[in-house]
C-alpha cells in the first residue's frame, strides 16, 4: 500500500467523476427502543439500478438514514430522525457501523483500485473522551468516517472487514486502531481515516461524491418518494432555484470544496467591518467632493447662461451692421419711383371704379328683369287661377255623372234581390201556412200577366227604336271631334318647328353679340355708340404719354454712364484703406489678448494692482502649501485629544491597544475596554488602590471571559506595530495578584517578527509606501510651483510697451474707411436707382404700344356688335307671331277634349239602354213561355204578340177563348203579381222547396240589398230617386272605366295646376322678396335711390345679364392687371419704403448707429428677402436677449437658493450679491470672468479633498473588486448550467435546462456594487452589538446577495425546462413555474431536472472533457405513489440508462410491471432473533452478471480486536 502521506490518491490529480454503490453494509444497529435491529445487513446492487420491498415500519428510513452518513456525516433525513436518537437510553445501540462500496469510475481507477468502501462508525459521546481524538459536531454522539480502496474482494473488502463475530462487536477505538494498523499491514489497500467531516467530504468529492448532490438526494427522501414536492416545497420559483439551490446549495459549496476555504463571508465581513469608519470618513469625503461638484456645476450652468449671451451680444452687433446696410439700401430706394407708384394706383383705382359700376348696372338689371318676370309671372298665375276653375266645375260634374251610374248599377241589382227575397218570402209563408196552389187562382194570375205584357211590349219596343236613333248620332258626333282635334295637334307641332327656327337664328346672333360685347366689356347693346367714344379718347391719351416717355430714357442713359466712371477711382482709394486698417487690427487685437488674460491671472489671485502680482505669486509659492499641512496635522491630534477628553480619558489609546480590543470583541465576543475607560467608571478609593497595584492599568486592556484567551493561539499573531500591550482579567484585578499568563497577558510581537527577514522587508515597504506618498505630494506641490512660475513669466513679459498705440490707431483708421465706404455706398445707390428707373421707363413705353393697339382693336368690335343688332330685330318679331300662335291652338285643343269625353260618353249611355231595352223585352217573352202560359187556358189565339203590329186583333182573339171566371182583374203590382205567382208556382211543384234553404238565402239577399243601399246612400243619392225614376239602365263596364280614365286625368291636372299655383306663388313671393331684398343691398352698396328701373325688354335684359358674367369676368381681369402692376411694381420698389419706415422706425426707436451703413447692389428679390430676414433677425435677437437675461436672472435665484440648501451660505451671498444681469457686451464679459474665477476656487478646494482619499479609495475599491469577482465566479458556474445540464433523452441529447439571466451592463457593475457595499455600512451602523453587526454584514455579503447585485431584478430570471412528450415532435422547454402537467408527468420532468442538476454538479467538480461519460447514483424513497402507471415511468427509466444513473429505492407493494424495470430486486421482511425483529432478505432476484466471486477466507485466524 502507498503511503497515505505521500503517496494518497489527490482529489486534485483524478478526473472526478461519480462511481455507482456496488454493495452496502450496516452492522450493530438496534432502532425503535431497542425492539428492532440491523445486525450485520448487506445488500449487493453491483452498480444496477435496485429496488427493495420492506413494510412500513420495517426500518426503510434507518436504512436510508444509516447509508447518508458515508455522505454527509451526523446529517438527519428530518427532525424525527436524527442519528443520536439511536443512542437514547434503552435503546441498547453501542457502536454502529454504516458502510457503502462503490465501483469507481474509469477516470477515478489508479494503482488499479477499483473498489473504494466508505465508513461511518460512530457512539455515543462520553464526557471524557479526547477532545483532540474524535470530531464533535453535536454533543450526543462522536464519530469518524474513512475510506478503503482495493482492487477486488479480499478478507477486508465491505463484506469481510471484521466488524463483529458471533455475538461480539468491535469497539469505536478498536476499529480505529484497526483500520490505522491495517494501512500500514495490508499494501494492496490503501485506508484513510477521517476525524474531521469537512476533511472527509472534500476527500470523497473528489471521488465525485459530493455535498451538493448528496443533500438534494436527503431533502428529496424527507417525504417519501416525490421529487415534485421537494422541488415544489423548496425551489418553488425560479428564483429560489437560482438563489437557493444553485448558488447556496451548489455553488458555494463547490468553492469551499475547490479552495479548501470555508467562512469567506466571515473573513470579508471582518474586513469591511475593520475599514467601516474608513468607509464612512471616505463616504462623506466624496459627499464632499459631490457637493463641490454640485456647486460646479451650478455655477458652470450659470457662465454657460452668461456665455450665450455674450454670444447673443455679438450677434445682435452683427445684426446692427447689417440693418444699417438696409436703412442706407431702403433710404436709396425710397427716393425713386414715387411718380410711377402713383399711376399704377390710379390705373388700379379706375379700373376698380369701372368694374363697380358696372357691378352696380348689373345689378339693376338685374332687378329690372325680376320686375319683368314678377308681372309676367302674375299673368300667368291669373291664367291658372281660371284654368282651375273650370277644371273643378268638370271634375264636379264627371264625380256626379260616374256615381249615378254606378249607383242606377247598384240599383238594378237591389231591385232583383228584392224582387227575388218577396219571391222567396211568400213561398215560405205558404209552406209554413200550409197554403196550397189554385190552378183556377194561377189561371187568373196568367190571364193578368198576358195583358199586362202585351201593354209593356209595345212600349219597349218604341223605346227601343228611339235610343237607337241617339246612339248613332252621339258616334257621328265624336268621331268628328277626334278629327279636328288631330288638325289640331299637327297644327302645333308646325308653329312650334317654326319657334324653334325662329329661337335658334335669334340665340346664334346673340351668342355672337354677347361673345363681342364680353370682349369689350360691353354690358348693355345699346350702349354700343357711347363705348366707341371713349375708345377713341383713350387712344389720345396714351399717345401724349408715350411722347414724355421717349425724351425720360435718354436722359437715363447719360446719368448713369457718367455714375459707373466715378465708381471705379473710389472703390480702388476703399481698397488701400482696407489693408491699412487690417493691420492696425491685428496689432490691437494682440494686445487686447495679452490684456485679458493678466485680467484673468489677476482675479485668480486676488490682486487689482498689476504691479503687486508678482510679490503675491511669490508669496503663494512660499507659504500657502506648507501652512495648509501644518495646520491639518495640528488639526488632526487636537480631534483626537478632543475625543479623549469627551470620553474622560486624559489622553487617546494608543493603536497598539486599539487592535487587542477590536480582536477581543469580534473574535470572541468579549467586552473588553481600554484601562483609563476602566477606571474612570471606578469609585475613587478602588481607583487608588488599583493604580497603586497596577500603575501601568491606564495603558493596557481589561477584559472578561479571560480564561477563553488563554487557549487562543493567533494572539501571537495580532499586528500591535511596535508596542508591547498588557491585557488583564478583570474579574481577578481585585482580588488576586497579578501574574503574567495566569491573569494577565503581555501581546507583542511574535519573536518570529523580529527573526524573519520577511517582517523587516515587510516593515521596509511600508515605509518606502509611505516615502513614495510623501513624495507624490511633493510632486504635486512642484506642479502647482510651475503653475505659478509661468504666470510669473507671462506678467513680466507684458510690461513690453509694443502695442500701446495700436487701439487708437485702429480706431482712427476705421473711421476712414466708414467716410469711405459711405462714399462708395451712395455711388452705388445713385447707379442703382438710375438703373431702375431706365428700365422702368423702357417698360412702361412697351406696355402703352400694347395698349394702344387694343383700343384700336376695341373700337372695331363695337361696329360689329351694331350690325349684327340690325339683324336680330325682324327674327324677333317673327318669334313673336309663332309663339300666339301656338297658344291659339292650344286653347282650342283643351275645348276639343272635353267635346270628345261628352260624345264618348253619349255614345255609351245610349248603348247600355238599347241593351237593357232588348234584354227587357227578352225577359218579358221567356217568363211568359216559360212560366205562366201553362196554367192559361188554351185557345187557339193563344200566345204573346212578337210586336205590336195587330195588337189589338190577337188580344180580342184569344180573350174569347177564356172562361169569365178566369178573367178578374187584380189589383196588384206588376211585381206583386210575378212574385205572388211564382210563390204558388213553388209550392205546386211535387216536391216543395226546402224551408230553411229560403231561410238562408233570405238572410243573403237581405244582406245584400242592406249593402247596396248603404253605398247608394254613402255616395250621396237616395233610394226614393231610383224608385221613381221610371225604366232604369245599367252602364257597362267600359263605358264606367272611361269616364274613370277621364276623371283620372282631370284629377292630375287640377293636381298639376295646384302644384304650378303653388309653385308659382312661392315662386311669386321668393323673388318679390329677392327684389326687395336686392334693392336694399343696391341702395346700402351704392347710396340711396341707387336703383333706378331700365326701360329695356325681358329679353334684352336677359342678354346683359348673361353677358355680365363674362363682360365683369374681363373688367376684373383688367383691374387684376392693373393691381398686378401695381404689386409688381410695389414688389420691385413699394416694398422698400414700408420696410424702410419698419427699418428706421426700430432704428430711431433703439438708436441704433446707421452711419455705416452701405448700399447694397443686389436684385429687387434678394434686397426684399435682407429687408425681411434682417428685420426678422433683429427682433430674434432682442427678444433672444431680454429671455437670456431673464433666464440669468432666474436661474441666480435659483442657484443661490439650491447653495443655501447645500449650506454654502457665502457663495450663496456672493452670487446674490455680486452677480448682476449685464445690459452691455463689457458687462457681460466681466461678469463671465468672475464665474470662472469662483469656478477655478471650487475645483482647488476639491482637488484638495481629492488628494486626502486616495488611500481610501484604493482600500474600497479592492474590496469591491473582490466582490465583483465573486459575483463574476457566480455568473461563469451558472453560464455553465445549460451546457451541464445536457442529458440523453431517446436518441438525442437534450440540453434540459436553459437559464436567462438579465445581467447589470458591465461597466455599470461596479457603481452597483459600491452603492450596495454602502448600504451595507450603513445598516451596519444600526446595530450596536458586536456580534449582530458582524451577522448582519455576514448575510449581506453571502454569495446569493451579492450575485443580486449584478442583475437587474432576481424575479425576471427566466429558467425553462424541457418537457418530453410521447410525440417527439411536440416536446418542447417550459417555463419552470409551468413545467408541471398531471402529478405523474411533473414527477418525471422533476427527475430530468434533478438528473440534471445532479449532472451540473458533477460537471463543476470535473476536469473531464465535457462530453465524457458520468455515471451517477441517486436514493428515492417509494417514487411511485403517485404515478404508479409503467407508460409513465418507461421514458423515466429510459433516461436514466441512457445518462448512467444508478437508481436505488425502497419500496412497498410495486407492481411486477415496475420492478421488472430494476436489475436487482430484494424482498426484505423481518425475523425474530434473540427477542429483536430482525431485518433479513426474504428474496432476492437479479438480471446481472456478478463480476466476480466473492471473497470467502479458506482458513480463518481471529486477529486480536478490542471487543465488548
Amino acid at each position: 500500500m502507498r503511503n497515505t502521506e505521500d503517496g494518497c490518491i489527490s482529489c486534485l490529480e483524478v478526473k472526478k467523476r461519480m462511481p455507482s454503490i456496488n454493495r452496502i453494509r450496516v452492522n450493530n444497529v438496534k432502532y425503535n427502543f431497542g425492539t428492532q435491529q440491523y445486525d450485520d445487513f448487506t445488500m449487493r446492487m453491483y452498480g444496477k439500478n435496485t429496488l427493495y420491498d420492506l413494510a412500513n415500519g420495517g426500518g426503510k428510513s434507518i436504512l436510508m438514514l444509516l447509508l447518508l452518513q458515508n455522505l454527509i456525516p451526523n446529517c438527519t433525513l428530518d427532525e424525527k430522525q436524527p442519528v443520536e436518537k439511536l443512542f437514547r437510553a434503552g435503546g441498547g445501540n453501542t457502536v454502529i457501523h454504516s458502510l457503502i462500496e462503490w465501483k469507481l469510475d474509469e477516470a477515478d481507477i489508479k494503482d488499479g483500485y477499483r473498489y473504494m468502501t466508505t465508513g461511518f462508525c460512530a457512539r455515543k459521546a462520553k464526557d471524557t473522551a479526547d477532545a483532540g481524538e474524535v470530531q464533535k459536531d453535536t454533543a450526543s454522539i462522536e464519530y469518524f468516517n474513512y475510506c478503503i480502496f482495493y482492487r477486488e474482494y479480499n478478507k477486508n473488502d465491505i463484506v469481510n472487514l471484521p466488524l463483529s463475530e458471533g455475538n461480539e462487536r468491535i469497539t469505536f477505538n478498536g476499529l480505529k486502531t484497526y483500520l490505522k494498523d491495517l494501512g500500514h499491514r495490508d499494501m494492496s489497500l490503501e485506508v484513510r481515516v477521517f476525524d474531521k467531516k469537512g476533511e472527509y467530504q472534500r476527500f470523497i468529492s473528489g471521488y465525485g461524491l459530493h455535498e451538493s448532490h448528496w443533500e438534494i438526494i436527503r431533502g428529496i427522501n424527507k417525504t417519501e418518494g416525490h421529487v415534485r414536492t421537494y422541488f415544489e416545497t423548496n425551489y418553488r420559483t425560479t428564483r429560489k432555484v437560482v438563489e437557493d439551490l444553485l448558488i447556496e446549495e451548489i455553488i458555494e459549496k463547490a468553492f469551499a470544496t475547490k479552495t479548501g476555504r470555508n467562512g469567506e463571508e466571515d473573513t470579508m465581513a471582518e474586513t469591511l467591518l475593520d475599514i467601516k469608519d474608513k468607509l464612512n470618513v471616505l463616504a462623506q469625503r466624496k459627499r464632499d467632493i459631490a457637493n463641490y461638484d454640485h456647486q460646479i456645476e451650478l455655477i458652470n450652468v450659470l457662465e454657460g447662461k452668461v456665455n450665450s449671451c455674450i454670444g447673443l451680444y455679438e450677434d445682435n452687433d452683427r445684426i446692427c451692421k447689417g440693418l444699417a446696410d438696409v436703412y442706407a439700401t431702403g433710404r436709396a430706394c425710397t427716393q425713386e419711383g414715387d411718380t410711377h407708384m402713383e399711376e399704377l394706383a390710379k390705373a388700379k383705382a379706375d379700373a376698380g371704379e369701372q368694374m363697380e359700376q358696372q357691378n352696380k348696372r348689373l345689378a339693376n338689371l338685374r332687378v329690372t328683369r325680376d320686375y319683368l318676370r314678377l308681372e309676367d309671372m302674375n299673368r300667368k298665375m291669373d291664367d291658372t287661377v281660371t284654368q282651375i276653375e273650370d277644371n273643378e266645375k268638370k271634375l264636379a260634374e264627371l264625380r256626379n255623372q260616374i256615381g249615378y251610374k254606378e249607383s242606377v248599377n247598384d240599383y238594378l241589382v237591389y231591385r232583383e234581390n228584392k224582387r227575388q227575397y218577396e219571391e222567396s218570402r211568400l213561398i215560405v209563408d205558404n209552406i209554413r201556412n200550409n197554403i196550397g196552389s189554385s190552378s183556377e187562382k194561377m189561371a187568373v194570375y196568367a190571364y193578368n200577366r198576358r195583358i199586362r205584357d202585351e201593354k209593356k211590349l209595345a212600349e219597349l219596343m218604341a223605346a227601343r227604336e228611339e235610343a237607337q236613333t241617339s246612339y248613332d248620332h252621339a258616334l257621328e258626333e265624336a268621331e268628328y271631334c277626334r278629327k279636328v282635334m288631330r288638325e289640331g295637334e299637327i297644327a302645333q307641332a308646325v308653329a312650334e318647328n317654326n319657334i324653334a327656327d325662329a329661337t335658334a337664328k335669334i340665340d346664334e346672333i346673340s351668342a355672337r353679340i354677347s361673345e363681342l360685347a364680353a370682349s369689350v366689356n360691353l354690358l348693355v347693346v345699346g350702349d354700343v355708340k357711347d363705348m366707341m367714344n371713349k375708345a377713341q379718347e383713350e387712344s389720345d391719351r396714351i399717345l401724349a404719354e408715350m411722347t414724355e416717355l421717349e425724351i425720360a430714357i435718354a436722359d437715363g442713359r447719360t446719368k448713369l454712364y457718367d455714375d459707373r466712371y466715378r465708381l471705379t477711382t473710389v472703390q480702388a482709394e476703399y481698397d488701400a484703406l482696407e489693408r491699412s486698417c487690417e493691420d492696425a487690427r491685428l496689432d490691437a487685437e494682440a494686445y487686447r489678448q495679452s490684456g485679458s488674460q493678466l485680467d484673468s491671472i489677476m482675479a485668480v489671485y486676488s490682486v487689482e494692482n498689476p504691479q503687486d502680482i508678482t510679490g503675491v505669486i511669490n508669496d503663494r509659492i512660499r507659504g500657502t502649501i506648507t501652512e495648509t499641512i501644518k495646520r491639518q496635522q495640528e488639526i488632526d491630534r487636537l480631534t483626537k485629544l478632543a475625543k479623549c477628553y469627551e470620553d474622560g480619558r486624559p489622553f487617546p489609546p494608543s493603536e497598539g491597544a486599539e487592535t487587542v480590543i477590536n480582536y477581543i470583541s469580534t473574535r470572541h465576543g468579549l467586552m473588553a475596554m481600554h484601562g483609563a475607560d476602566y477606571l474612570s467608571a471606578l469609585p475613587g478609593d478602588t481607583k487608588e488602590e488599583l493604580l497603586q497595584a497596577n500603575p501601568y492599568l491606564p495603558y493596557s486592556v481589561v477584559t472578561k471571559g479571560f480564561d477563553s484567551l488563554e487557549d487562543d493561539i493567533n494572539l501571537g499573531s495580532i499586528d500591535t506595530g511596535s508596542e508591547c500591550v498588557m491585557v488583564y482579567d478583570m474579574d481577578k484585578l481585585s482580588d488576586s495578584a497579578i501574574v503574567p499568563a495566569e491573569n494577565m497577558l503581555i501581546i507583542g510581537r511574535d519573536r518570529k517578527y523580529f527573526m524573519s527577514k520577511d517582517s523587516i522587508e515587510d516593515a521596509r515597504k511600508a515605509n518606502a509606501d509611505k516615502i513614495a506618498g510623501l513624495t507624490e505630494e511633493i510632486s504635486l506641490i512642484n506642479e502647482k510651483l510651475a503653475t505659478y512660475q509661468e504666470d510669473l513669466a507671462f506678467v513680466t513679459r507684458l510690461v513690453d510697451a509694443r502695442y500701446t498705440g495700436a487701439e487708437d490707431r485702429e480706431r482712427e483708421l476705421n473711421q476712414a474707411l466708414l467716410d469711405k465706404k459711405d462714399e462708395l455706398e451712395e455711388l452705388k445707390t445713385s447707379i442703382k436707382v438710375t438703373e431702375t428707373e431706365l428700365k422702368n421707363n423702357t417698360e412702361r413705353y412697351g406696355d402703352l404700344q400694347q395698349s394702344q393697339q387694343k383700343e384700336s382693336d376695341r373700337r372695331q368690335t363695337f361696329v360689329m356688335i351694331e350690325q349684327l343688332s340690325d339683324l336680330a330685330r325682324p327674327e324677333e318679331q317673327r318669334l313673336a307671331e309663332y309663339k300666339q300662335r301656338k297658344s291659339d291652338l292650344v286653347a282650342k285643343l283643351s275645348g276639343l277634349q272635353s267635346d270628345v269625353l261628352k260624345w264618348s260618353t253619349t255614345v255609351g249611355e245610349t248603348e247600355s239602354k238599347l241593351a237593357g231595352l232588348t234584354r227587357n223585352i227578352e225577359d218579358i217573352q221567356y217568363k211568359w213561355t216559360e212560366y205562366f202560359e201553362p196554367y192559361l187556358p188554351k185557345s187557339e189565339n193563344a200566345g204573346v204578340a212578337d210586336n205590336t203590329d195587330g195588337a189589338g186583333v190577337a188580344a180580342a182573339a184569344w180573350q174569347d177563348g177564356i172562361p169569365e171566371e178566369y178573367k178578374e182583374t187584380l189589383d196588384i203590382s206588376d211585381e206583386r203579381l210575378e212574385q205572388e205567382f211564382m210563390a204558388m208556382l213553388a209550392v205546386s211543384k211535387e216536391h216543395a222547396p226546402d224551408l230553411e234553404d229560403k231561410k238562408k238565402l233570405m238572410d243573403a239577399l237581405k244582406k245584400s240589398m242592406d249593402r247596396i243601399q248603404k253605398t247608394i246612400e254613402k255616395r250621396g243619392f237616395d233610394m226614393a230617386v231610383f224608385a221613381g225614376a221610371g225604366e232604369l239602365y245599367p252602364t257597362s263596364e267600359d263605358n264606367l272605366r272611361e269616364m274613370d280614365d277621364e276623371l283620372a286625368r282631370l284629377t292630375l291636372i287640377e293636381a298639376s295646376l295646384m302644384q304650378q299655383q303653388k309653385a308659382d306663388q312661392k315662386a311669386y313671393s321668393k323673388l318679390e322678396g329677392s327684389i326687395e331684398y336686392a334693392i336694399e343691398n343696391i341702395n346700402r352698396t351704392y347710396g340711396d335711390g341707387s336703383y333706378v328701373r331700365e326701360e329695356i325688354s325681358a329679353a334684352d335684359a336677359d342678354t346683359a345679364i348673361a353677358n355680365g358674367d363674362a363682360v365683369l369676368a374681363d373688367m376684373n381681369r383688367i383691374f387684376k392687371e392693373a393691381e398686378k402692376a401695381y404689386s409688381d411694381y410695389y414688389k420691385q420698389y413699394g416694398f422698400m419704403v414700408d420696410l424702410y419706415k419698419d427699418v428706421k422706425r426700430i432704428v430711431d426707436t433703439n438708436d441704433i448707429d446707421v452711419s455705416g451703413g452701405n448700399v447694397l447692389d443686389e436684385d429687387m428679390d434678394t434686397l426684399r428677402q435682407l429687408f425681411e430676414t434682417s428685420l426678422m433677425k433683429y427682433d430674434r435677437s432682442m427678444k433672444a436677449l431680454d429671455r437670456a437675461k431673464n433666464e440669468i436672472m432666474r436661474f441666480k435665484g435659483q442657484t443661490a437658493d439650491t447653495l443655501v440648501e447645500m449650506g454654502v451660505f457665502e457663495m450663496a451671498n456672493t452670487i446674490r450679491q455680486d452677480v448682476q444681469v449685464p445690459d452691455t457686451y463689457s458687462q457681460t464679459k466681466e461678469l463671465l470672468a468672475n464665474l470662472l474665477q469662483i469656478i477655478e476656487f471650487i475645483k482647488l478646494e476639491k482637488e484638495r479633498v481629492e488628494k486626502g482619499i486616495e488611500d481610501m479609495v484604493a482600500i474600497k475599491e479592492n474590496f469591491e473588486n473582490q466582490c465583483v469577482q465573486r459575483c463574476m465566479d457566480v455568473k461563469t458556474e451558472l453560464e455553465k448550467l445549460p451546457k451541464l445540464s445536457r442529458i440523453t433523452v431517446g436518441d438525442d441529447v437534450i440540453k434540459m435546462v436553459d437559464l436567462t439571466i438579465p445581467y447589470v451592463k458591465d461597466e455599470f457593475v461596479k457603481q452597483r456594487m459600491s452603492d450596495y457595499i454602502d448600504d451595507i455600512v450603513k445598516g451596519a451602523d444600526a446595530y450596536e452589538d458586536e456580534r449582530k453587526r458582524i451577522k448582519y454584514i455576514r448575510d449581506c455579503l453571502g454569495l446569493k446577495k451579492l450575485f443580486g447585485v449584478m442583475v437587474t431584478d432576481m424575479n425576471a430570471i427566466r429558467l425553462n425546462l424541457y418537457k418530453r412528450e410521447r410525440i417527439k415532435e411536440q416536446s418542447r422547454y417550459l417555463r419552470y413555474e409551468e413545467a408541471v402537467g398531471s402529478t405523474g408527468q411533473s414527477q418525471g420532468i422533476y427527475i430530468q431536472f434533478l438528473v440534471a442538476v445532479i449532472n451540473y454538479i458533477a460537471g463543476m467538480y470535473s476536469l473531464a472533457p465535457e462530453e465524457s461519460v458520468q455515471s451517477k447514483t441517486i436514493f428515492i424513497d417509494n417514487p411511485f405513489g403517485a404515478a404508479k402507471d409503467i407508460y409513465i415511468w418507461e421514458p423515466i427509466f429510459a433516461m436514466l440508462a441512457a445518462n448512467h444513473v444508478q437508481l436505488i429505492v425502497p419500496a412497498r407493494g410495486a407492481t411486477p410491471a415496475i420492478t421488472g424495470r430494476f436489475d436487482v430486486n430484494y424482498i426484505l421482511g423481518q425475523q425474530m432473533v434473540g427477542g429483536k425483529q430482525q431485518t433479513v432478505v426474504v428474496d432476492y432476484t437479479s438480471k446481472t452478471d456478478q463480476e466476480e466471486l466473492e471473497y470467502q477466507e479458506l482458513s480463518y485466524e481471529q486477529a486480536t480486536f478490542d471487543f465488548i
